[in-house]
């Protein structure tokens, strides 16, 4: 008697600890995401005539990106246009998407960065449906399962239902597990991504109880105020009308009650985490979108989340133009989001920070910049469009006088031979 207890004990402590391992694991994977981007309108853009195109992105792109410091990307796909819709759910593996997707991994793979394999769009799951799209969906992800498997887990992840909605976390709670344990039995090392209901959005964590498997990642996704991000955007029906300013619209609590609720989540449960779309439209005026990156940034930073930005060329461009490039970025986008010069992944060797102080910030009528460097230095203002508007050349402590500059966010970028500075200030 006194050996089965004995038996027993020990069987509870090695399960304790492998669900610890197993949930360790997961958050060191969701930690190590760091900053991303979505590679939108593209694989997931079942509204193409040319479905799927393969010359939407290329291989520069992808370097562009690891030379920004991005490490991570999250790859949304439309599978169900590859799934029938009628037993035994054939999944068309032939269909130039699979070779598409094969070809960014192999270049993910080589420039060492990660991958979210993202189920994006057209299933229809809902409180009267999912039972029906259950084992659809379980075999699609028996065959992505058997298919990826070899990826290496620590750096490939599985992203079950791009923003599940009409659908209740109860009913949620049901749908998930046969298709986790289905990527379990071909995959089981592969942490698997999950969200809550509500499109993704953070109300979708209230009251929200985590699944039993111990190697998932939580994502919500992050677009509020929804009135501000997606005004005059195109594809928006009915249309939202543009000309909301942000801060200063009457929905701009929106964003701090719908961040509550997934940190919430989870800190209460010691689960991870990450932010897996976030973006603002460029039919916002350029200073507003300014304003809302550097706020969504500065609550990615405190809340030392993962973050995945959508769309950095499209409709929530962060550059001027095509060319993804340092030259093209938008100065305020690229400070919020720490591009360039200030990543350990970057490819090329990590410029230097240069100590640089600014005051009084906020400014009115001048503010001096100091960097104790002892050598002259070049300093250039940005406006909130990533345009130079000032430069100059000076020593240790210059003094700008501002009463002419609109107000706003400017950035103050100091480049010496020991490194790059840059600051934020705002003319008021």
């Amino acid at each position: 008697m006194n050996s089965s207890k004995h038996l027993y004990t020990i069987i509870i402590l090695l399960s304790c600890f492998t669900t610890t391992h197993a949930q360790t694991t997961a958050q060191t994977r969701c930690n190590n995401l760091g900053k991303g981007v979505n590679l939108s309108n593209w694989l997931e853009g079942f509204w193409e005539t040319n479905w799927p195109d393969s010359a939407d992105y290329k291989k520069q792109f992808f370097y562009d990106m690891k030379t920004a410091g991005v490490q991570s990307l999250r790859m949304p796909v439309c599978f169900a246009l590859v799934t029938d819709t009628a037993p035994p759910y054939n999944v068309d593996t032939t269909n130039r998407v699979f070779a598409i997707i094969d070809t960014i991994i192999a270049w993910t793979t080589e420039l060492n960065m990660n991958l979210i394999i993202d189920n994006h769009h057209q299933w229809n799951v809902s409180d009267t449906t999912w039972r029906q799209q259950q084992p659809r969906m379980a075999h699609l992800w028996a065959v992505l399962a058997q298919r990826y498997n070899h990826l290496d887990p620590n750096r490939y992840l599985f992203e079950i239902l791009n923003e599940p909605a009409g659908i209740t976390n109860d009913s949620l709670a049901l749908f998930y597990p046969p298709v986790i344990d289905t990527i379990r039995k071909y995959a089981p090392q592969h942490s698997i991504v999950v969200s809550a209901t509500s499109w993704s959005n953070g109300i979708g964590y209230f009251n929200y109880s985590p699944l039993p498997d111990t190697n998932l990642i939580y994502t919500f996704h992050s677009y509020d105020p929804y009135q501000f991000t997606h005004q005059g955007l195109t594809f928006v029906n009915p249309p939202l009308p543009v000309g909301v300013i942000f801060p200063g619209s009457v929905w701009d609590w929106m964003i701090q009650d719908m961040w509550y609720f997934p940190l919430a989540f989870r800190d209460s449960f010691n689960l991870p985490v990450f932010l897996g779309e976030f973006g603002v439209g460029d039919s916002a005026d350029a200073q507003s979108r300014c304003h809302w990156i550097d706020s969504i940034g500065h609550r990615i930073d405190a809340n030392h989340l993962s973050a995945f930005y959508w769309d950095v060329v499209g409709d929530f461009k962060t550059f001027h133009s095509g060319n993804t490039s340092p030259d093209s970025v938008m100065a305020c986008f690229a400070d919020a989001l720490h591009w360039y010069g200030d990543s350990i992944s970057a490819i090329q060797n990590v410029t230097p920070r240069l100590p640089v102080r600014i005051y009084p910030n906020p400014a009115s009528n001048y503010f001096t910049c100091q960097t104790p460097t002892g050598e002259p230095v070049t300093m250039q203002v940005l406006d909130n469009t990533g345009h130079a508007i000032y430069q100059t050349r000076f020593t240790n402590q210059t003094t700008i006088p501002t009463t002419t500059w609109a107000r706003g966010l400017y950035l103050v970028k100091v480049i010496g031979t020991g490194g790059v500075g840059v600051e934020k200030i705002v003319i008021e």
